[in-house]
């Protein structure tokens, strides 16, 4: 079945229903065996990134301020 008419069919079901099919999609996924070598590449970005922050090396600026900006960048793309 492709994705489109599984999402489709799944929308036609009762929100409780739904709310159950995402639970066990989402409970899928985490049983997906973890990539140490991902999880060590993103521990290194993010131990340089918070090293920047402390040496004064990036600019740091609010959650709700960089969620402002990236709203107004995709909404440009999609004009």
């Amino acid at each position: 079945m492709a994705i489109q008419a599984l999402i489709d069919e799944a929308l036609k079901l009762p929100a409780g229903e739904r709310a159950e099919l995402v639970a066990r999609l989402l409970d899928s996924l985490d049983a997906q065996p973890i990539d140490a070598g991902h999880d060590a590449a993103w521990t290194e970005v993010v131990d340089r990134r918070l090293q920047e922050a402390r040496d004064g090396k990036v600019e740091l600026i609010a959650a709700g301020d960089a969620m402002a900006q990236a709203r107004a960048v995709a909404a440009s793309r999609r004009r």
